[in-house]
C-alpha cells in the first residue's frame, strides 16, 4: 500500500478536532467505543457505534449513514463540543442514548441529540441503562468526587429524577436492569478507600426503592463491571473483573448467593453476548473468541477477527462482531455457525455520508469531508451533492489504496488516545 501525501499532517489535524476528549468516566462493562445495536421497532435497521460517530443502516447493513460525533455531543450545548461517546444504547422504543460529558438523547433515529435534563445535568455520568421492558424507566450512575449514586428517569431519558435510588461513598462501576422480571436490577461497585475495602454487587427487586449489598469475592486491585443479566434468568449474571494484566469473568447463579469464576484470565476482554440460544460468546482483540453452548459447562477458545463488539438482533441466530478494519480487513461482521467462522459485510470505506436529515446534513457537512479525506473516497463528478460520498452505489472496498491504510492508522491512534484516558 501506498502513503496518501501529507497524511501525518491531516491526521494529526484531524484527531485534534474529531477525538479531543475530556476525563472518560467509566461506561459499561468495556471502555470502548465500539458497539452494535438493533432496532426493537424497525427489523431491518443496524446501529453501529464507532469512535467518530453513530452509523445507521436501514437494509441489514447493505448501505451505511452515519452521525457525527460532534453533532451526538453538542447539538444542544455548545460546551460539549469536544467530549466524546463513551458508548451508546438503545431504550424499548428505539430512542437512543449516548453517554458523553453527559446523556443525549435522540427520538428521530440519531438526527437531533438533545441534552438530557434534570438531575444529570452539568454532572458526570458514569453508566446508564434503559429498562428493556419499560421505554420510559432509564437509570443513570452519577459520580462526584466523593460519593457516586443511581438516579432514575422516567420519560425514556429525556429528564432524571432528583431523589436519588441508591447512595454510596464508594465508586458505582456499572447497573443493569432485568429482562425476565420487572423490578430487577443489579449494580456494582468497588471501594476508593485506602486500604481497599469490598467490591461488591447490588441487588434491588423493587425498582430500586431497596437494596441489598453482596460482598464480592475478588482480589482487592480487581473492578467489578456488569456484562450481562440472562435475559431469561434474572438471578443469573454475568460479571467481568478488570484490573492487571488481563481481565476475568465471574458469574453467579443464584441472585448473589455464590460465585463462580467462569473465566480466570482473558487478555484484552471487549465483547460478551449471551445468545438468543443461551449459548454465551466473550470475545477479544487479540483475535479470540470464548464460546459456551448452551446446556454446556466450561468454556472454549477459537480463533476470530479481532473482536471490539458483538451483538445478535434479538429473535434470530446471526452473530454480528466489530472487527478491526486493518488486522481483519473489515469493520463489522457476521457469523451464522455460532462464531466458528466470521465474514465481512461492512468496511468504514463503504459509509455513503451522513444521515439525510437536514441537521446532520448541516452540522457533519465539515467532519464529513475530513473522513472522506482521511478514507481516500472521491465524489462522483456530479450527481451526488450533499447526501453522497462513497464511489458507487455498491460501495465497494478500497483495500488496495492507500485510503485504507491512512483510515487504519487514524482509528489506532484516535483509540490509543481514548484508551489511555481511560
Amino acid at each position: 500500500m501506498t502513503h496518501h501525501q501529507g497524511f501525518p499532517s491531516r491526521l494529526l489535524a484531524l484527531a485534534a478536532i474529531a477525538f479531543t476528549a475530556t476525563n472518560a468516566r467509566a461506561n459499561g462493562a468495556f471502555p470502548d467505543e465500539f458497539s452494535v445495536h438493533f432496532s426493537p421497532k424497525a427489523p431491518h435497521r443496524i446501529y453501529l457505534g464507532a469512535n467518530f460517530g453513530l452509523l445507521v443502516s436501514e437494509d441489514d447493513g447493505l448501505t451505511w449513514r452515519y452521525s457525527c460525533e460532534p453533532w451526538i455531543v453538542s447539538s444542544s450545548n455548545a460546551a460539549l463540543a469536544y467530549a466524546s461517546v463513551s458508548f451508546y444504547q438503545v431504550t424499548a422504543d428505539d430512542a437512543l442514548l449516548a453517554d458523553s460529558v453527559t446523556v443525549t438523547r435522540s427520538s428521530d433515529v440519531a438526527c437531533t441529540w438533545p441534552v438530557s435534563t434534570g438531575s444529570v445535568a452539568g454532572s458526570t455520568v458514569a453508566d446508564f441503562f434503559p429498562d428493556p421492558n419499560d421505554a420510559s424507566f432509564v437509570l443513570a450512575i452519577v459520580v462526584t468526587t466523593t460519593a457516586s449514586y443511581i438516579v432514575g428517569s422516567h420519560d425514556g431519558g429525556t429528564t432524571f429524577d432528583a431523589p436519588h435510588l441508591y447512595d454510596t461513598t464508594d465508586l458505582l462501576t456499572g447497573v443493569e436492569i432485568a429482562r425476565s422480571k420487572p423490578g430487577v436490577i443489579y449494580a456494582t461497585s468497588r471501594s476508593t478507600s485506602t486500604p481497599r475495602g469490598p467490591a461488591r454487587l447490588l441487588l434491588s427487586t423493587t425498582y430500586g426503592a431497596q437494596w441489598t449489598a453482596m460482598t464480592l469475592p475478588i482480589p482487592s486491585g480487581a473492578e467489578p463491571r456488569i456484562l450481562a443479566i440472562d435475559p431469561a434468568d434474572e438471578k443469573r449474571v454475568y460479571l467481568r473483573l478488570s484490573g492487571g494484566v488481563s481481565d476475568a469473568m465471574m458469574m453467579t447463579v443464584d441472585g448473589g448467593q455464590t460465585f463462580q469464576m467462569a473465566i480466570p484470565a482473558i487478555a484484552q476482554f471487549s465483547s460478551f453476548l449471551r445468545a438468543g440460544d443461551g449459548a454465551v460468546y466473550a470475545g477479544t482483540r487479540t483475535g479470540k473468541l470464548y464460546v459456551q453452548p448452551a446446556g454446556v459447562i466450561g468454556f472454549t477458545a477459537q480463533d476470530a477477527p479481532h473482536l471490539r463488539c458483538l451483538g445478535q438482533r434479538p429473535g434470530t441466530s446471526r452473530i454480528y462482531a466489530c472487527a478491526d478494519l486493518f488486522l481483519d480487513g473489515y469493520s463489522l461482521g457476521y457469523s451464522d455457525d455460532h462464531g466458528a467462522t466470521f465474514h465481512g459485510t461492512m468496511s468504514f470505506t463503504q459509509i455513503l455520508g451522513p444521515l439525510s436529515c437536514p441537521s446532520v446534513q448541516a452540522n457533519c457537512a465539515a467532519h464529513w469531508g475530513r473522513i472522506q479525506q482521511v478514507l481516500g473516497i472521491k465524489l462522483p463528478d456530479a450527481g451526488q451533492g450533499t447526501n453522497g460520498g462513497a464511489p458507487g452505489s455498491s460501495g465497494g472496498s478500497h483495500c488496495g489504496t492507500g485510503g485504507v491504510e491512512a483510515w487504519s492508522i487514524w482509528l489506532v491512534v484516535a483509540f490509543t488516545v481514548r484508551r489511555r484516558r481511560r
